[in-house]
């Protein structure tokens, strides 16, 4: 059976050789561009030629837009950050010819400033991002966006996508303004308003991130993670009643 990779890029320069080079094995790799201004699409150029340029319409309906440039009846999708593991690479030629499924989480490895996290939420982290061209879409989310497989599913057992997020600390405050800025506008367009109890969260998330998800044994990485993740949902939140502020 034929499978089609597909990525939604912008500016990755620094990251989607790896990416690329991990799905090599593929009958297909498909690329959106949403406005890179670096390599990004030079680089790509060197693995496929299936490479669209898109507006922001945000990521749920930016992959779907990429499913229709695919031509497989399996896809994959994986982001300039990740990579498919030799492990995983076999495993999904075998269960794509032999399954009655139609999508399937695989289990993920995430670095963070190049640190293996294990815990805090990452040690049994896995996402649902193979599955059936005529079965499957993304939500129209402009961002968390997720598959939606209209039947059943299963779980990759060997092999892992291998997740690389924030190479340093001025990577990840460059995502974490676009990311929490997307967040709180579609909380704002689904019609969520800002209550100043929501700043009180950024304890609940520390507090769980630490030790109801074990992050403190991921030592000074799982502190530092922790506390980034507080802080990136009072800055949503904030964001919110920015919105609401603007539109009084």
């Amino acid at each position: 059976m034929k499978i089609s990779v597909f990525m939604i890029v912008r500016n990755e320069e620094h990251d989607i050789v790896r990416a690329l080079k991990s799905v090599l094995w593929a009958d297909e790799i498909v690329v959106v561009d949403t406005g890179s201004s670096d390599r990004t699409v030079e680089i790509c150029r060197r693995f496929t030629d299936k490479i669209y340029t898109s507006g922001w319409i945000g990521f749920g309906p930016l992959k779907n837009f990429a499913i229709s440039k695919c031509s497989g009846e399996w896809l994959l999708n994986i982001d300039a950050d990740e990579e498919v593991d030799g492990n995983l690479r076999e495993e999904i030629r075998k269960v794509i010819d032999r399954t009655e499924f139609d999508g399937f989480f695989i289990r993920f490895k995430t670095y963070f400033l190049g640190r293996r996290m294990r815990f805090g939420g990452f040690g049994r982290e896995k996402h649902l991002r193979l599955f059936r061209k005529n079965f499957g879409k993304f939500s129209d989310s402009i961002v968390h966006e997720k598959i939606e497989v209209k039947r059943k599913t299963g779980l990759i057992k060997n092999g892992f996508i291998i997740h690389r997020s924030y190479a340093d600390i001025e990577e990840y405050f460059r995502k974490f303004n676009v990311y929490t800025s997307l967040a709180a506008r579609e909380k704002f367009e689904n019609g969520e308003r800002f209550s100043v109890f929501q700043l009180f969260r950024i304890k609940w998330e520390i507090f769980s991130r630490l030790f109801l998800k074990l992050g403190i044994f991921d030592g000074f990485y799982g502190i530092v993670w922790a506390v980034l993740s507080g802080f990136y949902v009072w800055v949503k939140y904030l964001k919110l009643w920015e919105l609401g502020r603007k539109r009084e």
